[in-house]
């Protein structure tokens, strides 16, 4: 079986898991660098909503993604649960950080308790979605951020008026 990346062949594999809009998400360990406090980003002019700004973490600067809006969700900010947690993968867009809720906990998962995906449209087909895990916690998201992340496109379309 071809298994994603991050996914080994071993039997048992090492997920991070995270809340973002109550829905829990996983995504393997090894791609992790490191999870941070949340701290508010620096708002960066010209970028899409889903990119938050960027700040310093550990003398790096550190872009941050929103989940919630990157996945389209459309509710206003007074119903949006507080952040607590930045999740921070290096990616082949640079450093960037996925903005959480909660970080659930780390944990093993045999590969027979993971339904791995096929055929997903949009980002997701090059490798973002690894599939579903069940976990004691219950069923996952299980997301591979290191590909999800490369593929991020900041930079919101300008605007720009012609003068006649």
């Amino acid at each position: 079986m071809n298994y994603p990346v991050g996914i080994d062949q071993i039997n048992r594999q090492m997920f991070l898991l995270f809340r973002v809009q109550g829905e829990l998400y996983g995504t393997p360990l090894s791609n992790v660098r490191e999870v941070v406090t949340y701290t508010d980003p620096r708002p960066v002019p010209n970028t899409k909503k889903f990119y938050l700004g960027i700040l310093n973490v550990k003398s790096e600067i550190v872009g941050v993604v929103d989940m919630r809006f990157w996945f389209q969700d459309n509710k206003s900010g007074d119903e949006l649960p507080e952040f607590r947690a930045l999740i921070v993968v290096e990616s082949p867009a640079g450093l960037l950080a996925v903005a959480a809720e909660l970080i659930e906990s780390i944990c093993q998962l045999d590969n027979k308790d993971i339904e791995y995906s096929k055929n997903i449209p949009g980002a997701f087909s090059s490798g973002g979605m690894i599939g579903l895990g069940r976990f004691k916690q219950g069923l996952a998201t299980l997301l591979d951020l290191r590909a999800l992340l490369g593929q991020v496109d900041v930079a919101a379309e300008r605007k720009e008026r012609w003068v006649s």
